[in-house]
């Protein structure tokens, strides 16, 4: 029996933007990076609101790596 889209293991809050989108903003990032810098730089790449929103709520901290940022953004989106 097919599981129930809602109920999938990848289900996100429809507000919460795709990976995808984070790491298109992201795009072009000099790794370590701080909070702020990351912040920047995805309003200088054209993100959307949803985007910055879990920028905001991450910690503020030096990310070393993308991976790192993208954990850290899905953990807390």
């Amino acid at each position: 029996m097919a599981q129930h889209p809602a109920h999938s293991q990848n289900h996100r809050h429809p507000d919460e933007p795709p990976p995808e989108e984070i790491a298109r903003a992201l795009k072009g990032a000099d790794y370590p990076m701080g909070k702020e810098k990351l912040m920047a730089l995805a309003k200088s790449n054209g993100a959307d609101g949803e985007v910055i929103a879990v920028l905001e709520k991450m910690t503020n901290r030096h990310f070393d790596s993308a991976d790192a940022v993208m954990r850290e953004a899905m953990r807390t989106g």
